[in-house]
């Protein structure tokens, strides 16, 4: 659960992913990406994966370490327990897909599509997500460390116990999305998008008040 801390900044506890054993090293990750339907206790290194299509993947216990996918589709997907670092997920489609417990680390997430989405107790650390779709998710438990969701979409979603720690949102979609008790003073909002009602209870800076009176219909003049 969020809560303040002496210095009234928030702060939000992620479940890691959880792991069995030591993942078995696999290089081929094209071949069990694409043609198996469950896959778990594996540690993916260095592989690419290319032009897949795999509803209804079930992965967990894994790790995928500099991977990079390429016109890949996986709706509809289970992922739990599982660790992403290094890798590249752009445009890579997860839609309507579930993800607890899941890392993903320094990865390249631009274009990537999560609508629809249910995530609970996942960490994005370090990610270039440009551009990202997380449009009419929900999100329980999620933190965003010094990410850059640039031009990101993500409207209509449904925020618990969600932080967002240093992250850059420049021209990103928020209509629909209510951000009440949503901690933002640490980000950059320039640009964004949204909706009267839905700022009602975020917690911003006086600064950050300045970027967003223009949503207010007011006009600054010197």
């Amino acid at each position: 659960m969020a809560k303040y801390n002496k210095k009234k900044t928030i702060e939000i506890k992620i479940v890691s992913p959880f792991f069995d054993e030591e993942p078995e090293s696999v290089e081929d990750s094209q071949s069990l990406l694409s043609t198996e339907k469950i896959i778990t206790g594996k540690h993916f290194e260095r592989g690419i994966v290319a032009e897949t299509d795999n509803s209804y993947l079930t992965i967990s216990n894994c790790i995928f370490t500099q991977n990079f996918f390429v016109e890949c589709k996986f709706k509809s997907a289970q992922i739990s327990d599982v660790r992403f670092e290094n890798c590249d997920l752009s445009n890579v489609s997860f839609a309507a897909g579930s993800f607890h417990r899941v890392e993903f680390i320094a990865c390249k997430l631009v274009g990537t599509n999560f609508s629809e989405t249910t995530m609970n107790n996942v960490l994005f650390k370090d990610c270039n997500a440009h551009y990202i779709n997380l449009s009419m998710s929900k999100l329980t438990q999620v933190k965003f460390a010094q990410c850059d969701l640039k031009s990101g979409y993500l409207n209509e979603n449904r925020f618990k116990d969600v932080l967002f720690e240093a992250c850059l949102f420049i021209e990103a979609d928020f209509s629909h999305s209510s951000l009440k008790g949503i901690d933002l003073r640490t980000s950059r909002l320039e640009g964004i998008q949204l909706n009267i009602a839905d700022l009602k209870g975020a917690i911003v800076s006086s600064l950050q008040a300045m970027d967003l009176l223009p949503l207010l219909g007011v006009v600054i003049e010197d």
